[in-house]
């Protein structure tokens, strides 16, 4: 049947007996699920709309269930890694079978986790200071024991083939022993709690969660690691719009927490039917949305940990969020280092990675694409000055994208080259998809920089 989740550390759950799959249909579920998709409450609604009928039992277990078992401490929930990931979540899956995957069920599978997150997250579309749409989802790469399973193998896939041994392999001999995993310099799980770790290859090269398809695995497990189900089921129900199991599992990677006993369910009982209690409802329900909903209202207060939530309606600085690309960059520095989030000691600071274009002198441009619109209204940039072929630009200037063509910043003010600090240059407020920096060089020196902040409010 379904996880039970434990809410400590790494939100991780798990049950191997069977007994709730024959559970009760969800027909009020779907009902209230359809009503909700179909109605235009997710274009704009706000904590103070939750049904009345709902509020008690949902703030019970909140505050009962999800505050006390710590399954909302924990940094790392999808809300986390929605953020961190600037409306993006990477998937590897973790295929620990001996089946064969062809290629169309690698592209089914993609799809099919893109369907399951999204049947959550379209409930925070317009919700409370939520700044994401519809969430693209990717499989960036396929962990398996045998490389020669990944069937027509494209140029573009990733295959991990690095093993260990599954513990619960040693209790139930009908699983495999050998567990493929991925690199772990490569998972958010292992490094959310570090602000300033890059990950090799940037951002996009990161993976989030597994989903995990194990054979002769019963039931399901969730948490902030990803979703662990049986590889029949995820082949069995791959081109499924809702995918029962899987859509539960997820819910624990929210935080949300499962219904077994008595003891964990609001003392006036469900209001509605909840998928998060196995054998309830089979889809996500008006309960479900409301809770989940009702968490991102709780979770959002902390504005260290989402500082980009519209409400707050404060510039911070949002370079984290854009993708970095450059006109010119020397092959032993990286555009990486322009918003990495380290603040440098001096403009010779080589304790961190630097932007630098030496041997180039002349115009060169740094770039930041950001995840959605910004309204973006100052800009902090820390030189790099090595003493020798790097030096500060003679002149610079910031341009932002209207859509159609670059234009050049209005009244802007600041414009400094001073080594050694930020210098801050302010101008009219741009709402913006993208914003570029021209510099131009001394004749001599080429032109580099260590941080480049850009502060802003998302729309």
């Amino acid at each position: 049947m379904f996880s039970r989740q434990k809410c400590t550390l790494a939100v991780i759950s798990l049950a191997l007996s069977a007994t709730l799959l024959g559970g009760s249909t969800a027909w009020s579920g779907e009902v209230y699920a359809a009503e909700e998709a179909n109605s235009g409450v997710t274009i704009s609604a706000a904590l103070s709309d939750m049904p009345s009928e709902l509020r008690s039992s949902i703030e019970w277990v909140y505050t009962n269930r999800m505050i006390k078992e710590r399954s909302v401490n924990r940094k790392n929930l999808i809300y986390d890694q929605i953020f961190a990931g600037q409306g993006t979540i990477n998937y590897v899956v973790r295929w620990q079978s001996a089946k064969n995957v062809t290629l169309q069920q690698r592209k089914d599978i993609e799809k099919m986790l893109g369907r399951q997150l999204n049947n959550w997250t379209k409930h925070l579309k317009g919700y409370d200071g939520w700044p994401y749409g519809d969430i693209k989802v990717k499989v960036v790469g396929w962990a398996v024991a045998n490389p020669a399973q990944i069937l027509n193998k494209q140029s573009d896939e990733i295959v991990y083939t690095t093993t260990t041994i599954d513990e619960l392999s040693k209790s139930d001999p009908k699983i495999p022993a050998a567990l493929p995993y991925a690199p772990s310099e490569l998972s958010r799980f292992e490094h959310f709690e570090n602000a300033n770790y890059v990950y090799p290859g940037g951002l996009d090269k990161r993976f989030d969660m597994y989903l995990w398809g194990t054979s002769n695995f019963g039931g399901g497990a969730g948490g902030d690691w990803g979703q662990r189900v049986s590889d029949d089921y995820i082949l069995s129900t791959v081109n499924n719009d809702e995918v029962h199991i899987i859509e539960h599992e997820i819910g624990h990677s929210f935080g949300l927490p499962d219904f077994y006993e008595v003891a964990d369910r609001p003392p006036g009982g469900f209001p509605l039917p909840t998928i998060m209690w196995a054998g309830n409802s089979n889809v996500i329900t008006k309960w479900d949305i409301w809770l989940l909903r009702y968490t991102w209202s709780q979770l959002k207060k902390d504005t260290a940990r989402f500082p980009l939530a519209p409400s707050t309606n404060q510039p911070v600085n949002v370079a984290h969020r854009a993708k970095v690309t450059t006109s010119y960059v020397s092959p032993w520095e990286t555009i990486a280092a322009l918003n990495d989030g380290l603040d440098p000691a001096h403009s010779n600071d080589r304790t961190q990675k630097v932007y630098g274009n030496w041997p180039e002198i002349g115009t060169h441009w740094v770039q930041y694409d950001f995840d959605r619109t910004y309204t973006l209204s100052q800009t902090d940039v820390y030189w790099f000055k090595d003493g020798g072929g790097i030096d500060v630009p003679r002149s610079y200037k910031m341009e932002y994208w209207d859509g159609t063509a670059w234009r050049e910043v209005k009244n802007a003010k600041g414009m400094g080259t001073r080594a050694d600090m930020y210098n801050t240059t302010t101008f009219d407020p741009v709402s913006t998809t993208k914003i570029r920096l021209q510099m131009v060089s001394s004749s001599k020196a080429s032109t580099g920089i260590l941080e480049w902040k850009v502060i802003g409010i998302a729309l």
